[in-house]
């Protein structure tokens, strides 16, 4: 009879033991990466280093992480990131390839970066690492945003991002509405915006590769604003 205990006391510690790991691991699970939309026009300025740099940085775009580049015909989202780029000289003939982020929705400029330019593939591969550190570091802390559409009468609404942003059945995101901006009595013109907050919930439940699908969060209700986008915050 000892030796039964023994062993059932060990059965239901092991399934115990299995349990609280499989628990842990649950909550170690990290929420889904959430990528960005980015675009870059080919670069202006000197064609041939030009081309060699945009080369460089779209390779670049396409491995970073948090990011999903968009090129071609594809229809953008509305929230995107644009990366301009050019190649220029100065008043001694040295030459600069120059880079700018821009975020497209706000028209405001949020990054920028200047290196020598060179036809040299390794001094170009160094200028890319560079380049591509600064932009996981900056995507880790943007918050991700897209465009919610909704039909009248219906519950559910779509999002403009899909399966490339990293959206997945089953997250939550929030909802916002348009910033106002915030405009200088004296000049007229826009000096910031507020700061974004959360009005409600959605919760994802399909997606495909250019779009996604969700239905109010429970205990959420959507505002009646006409232009809702969807965050992480």
């Amino acid at each position: 009879m000892a030796d039964l205990r023994k062993g059932l006391g060990a059965i239901v510690g092991l399934v115990c033991g299995l349990a609280a790991a499989g628990a842990g691991a649950a909550e170690a699970a990290p929420p889904p990466a959430l990528n960005h939309a980015v675009v870059c026009p080919p670069f202006k300025g000197d064609t041939v280093v030009a081309g060699l740099y945009h080369a460089e940085l779209v390779q670049m775009l396409e491995t970073t992480p948090g990011i999903e580049y968009f090129e071609g015909a594809r229809a953008l989202p509305a929230f995107t990131f644009r990366i301009n780029g050019a190649i220029e000289t100065n008043e001694n003939g040295q030459v600069f390839v120059r880079v700018a982020v821009l975020d497209a929705a706000r028209k405001e400029q949020i990054a920028s970066h200047v290196a020598p330019a060179s036809l040299d593939p390794a001094l170009i591969a160094g200028w890319s690492r560079t380049i591509q550190a600064d932009m996981a570091r900056r995507a880790a802390k943007l918050p991700f945003e897209c465009r919610i559409t909704r039909q009248r009468g219906q519950e559910s609404v779509s999002l403009d991002r899909g399966l490339g942003a990293g959206l997945v059945p089953g997250l939550v995101l929030y909802v916002s509405a348009d910033e106002e901006p915030l405009i200088s009595p004296a000049t007229g013109e826009i000096v910031g915006r507020d700061s974004p907050r959360p009005i409600g919930q959605i919760q994802i439940f399909r997606v495909t590769e250019d779009a996604a699908y969700a239905r109010p969060a429970p205990d959420s209700k959507l505002p009646r604003f006409d232009k809702l986008y969807a965050r992480n915050f």
